[in-house]
């Protein structure tokens, strides 16, 4: 991992932290000295966000789900810790201490409150809206997605403007056909990852919303689909019998 985050400009003292940042989350365990192993927190932090796309796919059945919190003052810290994590997955705060989404996410729920230990101070509900504003008014207001979609067109520019030479470069200048990336796995390894990384910021702020809830010029799915398929090409490219091929499949 030192080998592969320098070659990224990383340095060793600032991956050890990573990781330990990792273990204090509960999201990785290290068995032995030098080792670590994803904990199941880790994988449902994993398979969420991955899944976060998929919402882009579903029809939404105008059903709202909400989480209600009230934790004593001195419980702060564990507060602002759930909040956190609320908001990444896909959750918006509509009020103090209240949490909407137009998806379940409950298996996600479920480790969250198990993580921060706050089942006690959690109520979780659906429902529809019967009486106030209209839906797309309400996800304006919950959800930044202005801010959402100038970081949408921030990585569209970083990618046509500085990622895509670099993997045409890898690539022999072959954009279209990634059987044609001749170079070392490990080049190719960095460049997967680095995408990924940029993919999953993207991950973390988007919360997927319906059609329903989002303005009519929402260009995230194109943007998010031109990025995605680059890193399958990507993955294609780099050797089965490669060292790093385990880490892309």
């Amino acid at each position: 991992m030192i080998r592969i985050y320098e070659k990224r400009g990383y340095s060793a003292p600032y991956i050890r932290n990573g990781l330990s940042r990792l273990k204090k989350d509960r999201y990785v365990i290290s068995p032995s000295r030098s080792a670590y192993r994803i904990t199941e927190a880790g994988r449902t932090f994993i398979r969420t966000i991955n899944r976060k796309p998929e919402h882009y796919t579903l029809s939404w059945d105008g059903c709202w789900h909400l989480v209600l919190t009230s934790f004593p003052e001195t419980d702060r810290k564990r507060r602002d810790q759930l909040r956190a994590d609320l908001l990444q997955t896909g959750f918006g705060q509509l009020h103090a201490g209240v949490y909407i989404s137009p998806w379940p996410y409950r298996e996600e729920l479920g480790e969250l409150l198990r993580k921060h230990e706050a089942e006690r101070y959690a109520t979780v509900f659906s429902g529809r809206l019967e009486h106030g504003e209209a839906p797309r008014d309400i996800a304006a207001k919950v959800w930044p997605l202005a801010d959402t979609a100038q970081m949408y067109e921030e990585k569209r520019r970083w990618f046509a403007e500085e990622f895509k030479p670099i993997l045409l470069k890898a690539a022999g200048n072959a954009p279209d056909d990634a059987k044609k990336m001749e170079t070392d796995p490990l080049e190719l390894f960095i460049l997967y990852l680095e995408l990924g990384e940029q993919i999953n910021e993207l991950y973390l702020i988007d919360p997927m919303l319906p059609e329903e809830l989002l303005p009519e010029d929402w260009s995230a799915q194109r943007i998010l689909r031109q990025l995605t398929e680059c890193m399958a090409q990507i993955k294609a490219a780099i050797p089965h019998d490669s060292a790093y091929s385990r880490y892309v499949n």
